[in-house]
């Protein structure tokens, strides 16, 4: 272990910034929050952090609360949220050091070819041209059905 490596054990938790700013919106939100930890990159990881909070900014997660010690980063996300920053970091390859929110999410994963990402919730409805056939027979037969329930009431 390098002095560095001590250095970083020793001062990282004592980021009295980081944990007061975390604190502070953990009040504000209500919540604590749930830690995620990953792996640092100089020490065998497969992402920083920076790319792991903006891979969960973009799907609309909030992060706070950071930190670091030698081996690994981490940082909390709310805990009505952490199942899905779970899901999202897990299909993104981005490797949990900590205990599972939830268990199913990593053979949600594996259910998925790799790189598979799941659609933002930002980027709105899918394009009605990206159902597959069958689907779309589904919702124009649900849509008439509705259609002929619709067009009853209104006739009375």
């Amino acid at each position: 272990m390098s002095a560095m490596d001590y250095f970083d054990d020793l001062f990282g938790p004592l980021n009295f910034l980081d944990t007061l700013e975390g604190f502070i919106r953990g009040l504000a939100y209500g919540d604590l929050g749930y830690e995620l930890q990953i792996q640092r990159a100089d020490k065998g990881g497969q992402h920083t952090m920076n790319e792991a909070i903006d891979i969960l900014k973009g799907y609309g997660v909030d992060t706070f609360w950071y930190g670091f010690d030698s081996q690994k980063m981490y940082f909390r996300v709310k805990k009505r949220q952490a199942r899905w920053a779970e899901y999202i970091l897990l299909h993104a390859g981005v490797e949990l050091l900590n205990p599972a929110f939830d268990h199913r999410n990593a053979g949600y994963a594996a259910g998925h070819a790799p790189g598979w990402m799941p659609r933002p919730w930002s980027a709105g409805p899918a394009a009605p041209g990206n159902a597959t056939a069958p689907d779309r027979q589904k919702n124009e037969v649900e849509q008439n059905k509705h259609k002929g329930l619709l067009a009853w009431l209104e006739s009375l």
